[in-house]
């Protein structure tokens, strides 16, 4: 409900304003449910309204991708949906679709950012060709191959950092300051057996998927950000890191949905980045 006023949504969809409140009122009867509140002025959807509106979008876009394959089934066309976290082993993706593209005229690339969760759940729902997951998860579910580079944890502070000082930066050196990390539960997980028994010691002051948005906080405070290896833009924020002691990696991991008879861009895609491991 983009416009929040019937007569304006009636307006954008070229139909009556009765016919549409007529419409809204039997789609209520036929679920059972509240799908909008009416205000005097405004109308908004309800929780179980944005669920409805939510699901339609995803089936919708299968839709849409389902036509696509279809048509595009002697041919290699149409569009690859790919999401990805926040990593520099992304570029190894990149080089395959930059040749895909020298030769393939009819394609197009959608990036998408989430997190492992978010990426895992788009890929279930079809609204995802590939992703690319960080970090070691259950992945039974999934067709999987795993990249060659891994991605390497540092600790990000400003140049003027006490810490500024070590070669390498240790579970005891960081208990004295706050610590931004990944929100992603696994992260943390990760890191509370990297602390060990100091754990509870530490102070986490704030919790961040989107590392660039983090180091903004980080290069105004005494703060230290645990992150992936040449994420931040250090030189402009002033910022530096240290490697970790003991060293904390991450795998990378393309992943697909089983089962599915794959398009021809997909198909391409997935066998030029096999070629690349080569």
């Amino acid at each position: 409900m983009q416009k929040k006023n019937i007569t304006k949504a009636a307006e954008a969809l070229h139909i009556a304003q009765p016919s549409l409140s007529t419409q809204m009122k039997e789609l209520e009867k036929e679920l059972g449910a509240t799908l909008f509140t009416r205000g005097r002025r405004q109308i908004s959807l309800t929780e179980t309204g944005y669920y409805l509106r939510d699901k339609a979008k995803e089936m919708i876009a299968i839709a849409d991708q389902t036509e696509e394959n279809i048509l595009s089934s002697s041919m290699v066309t149409g569009t690859l949906k790919i999401g990805a976290g926040q990593s520099f082993a992304i570029d190894r993706i990149m080089k395959v679709i930059a040749k895909i593209s020298e030769t393939e005229k009819n394609v197009n690339f959608q990036f998408v950012d989430g997190n492992a969760d978010e990426i895992e759940a788009q890929i279930n729902a079809g609204t995802l060709d590939f992703g690319v997951i960080m970090g070691n998860r259950q992945l039974e579910s999934f067709n999987s191959l795993i990249l060659p580079e891994r991605n390497e944890f540092v600790a990000s502070f400003r140049e003027d950092h006490p810490l500024s000082s070590k070669e390498k930066v240790t579970p005891e050196d960081l208990i004295n300051y706050p610590i931004i990390i990944s929100s992603q539960t696994l992260v943390n997980d990760k890191f509370h057996t990297w602390w060990g028994n100091l754990y509870k010691e530490i102070n986490v002051l704030a919790k961040s998927n989107l590392a660039f948005n983090a180091s903004l906080l980080t290069s105004n405070t005494n703060a230290v950000q645990i992150t992936y290896q040449n994420l931040v833009d250090n030189h402009n924020l002033h910022l530096t890191s240290r490697p970790l002691s003991p060293k904390v990696t991450d795998p990378n991991v393309v992943i697909w949905k089983k089962n599915i008879h794959q398009s021809n861009l997909a198909t391409l895609f997935l066998n030029e980045l096999r070629n690349s491991l080569d």
